[in-house]
């Protein structure tokens, strides 16, 4: 009883908050003030990666990602996936708060030094 609450709270979170759950798609910009880049999720599946003057920086789509993979728990929501271009893993975590920001984890393929940010919803 106490698992099927708390999904249906996680659920109540997600319709509420700022931060859009359809179907597996996230929609939205994040900026990662570390290296004034913006990730961008759109409706139509890819993930826009920009630097600071607005250049696109990388495009992720079905074509060049695996591994995609959504998942929900009690303690939010993550969407992770590994790029062969990049040779890294990337985790984006939107944990149940009232804030729209999102934990992101990327886990480079050369380095065991992982990166680990919160990026802030724009």
């Amino acid at each position: 009883m106490k698992k099927l609450l708390s999904l249906i709270a996680v659920g109540f979170v997600f319709l509420t908050s700022t931060f859009a759950l359809d179907l597996g798609d996230v929609k939205g910009t994040w900026k990662d003030t570390n290296w004034d880049a913006k990730w961008t999720f759109s409706a139509d599946g890819k993930i826009l990666l920009t630097d600071k003057n607005g250049d696109t920086v990388y495009t992720f789509t079905d074509d060049n990602v695996k591994d995609y993979k959504l998942d929900v728990n009690t303690t939010g929501v993550s969407i992770s996936f590994y790029c062969k271009d990049t040779q890294r893993a990337y985790k984006f975590t939107k944990p149940i708060s009232l804030n729209a920001d999102l934990d992101m984890h990327i886990n480079p393929d050369w380095t065991s030094e992982d990166y680990d940010v919160k990026i802030k919803w724009q």
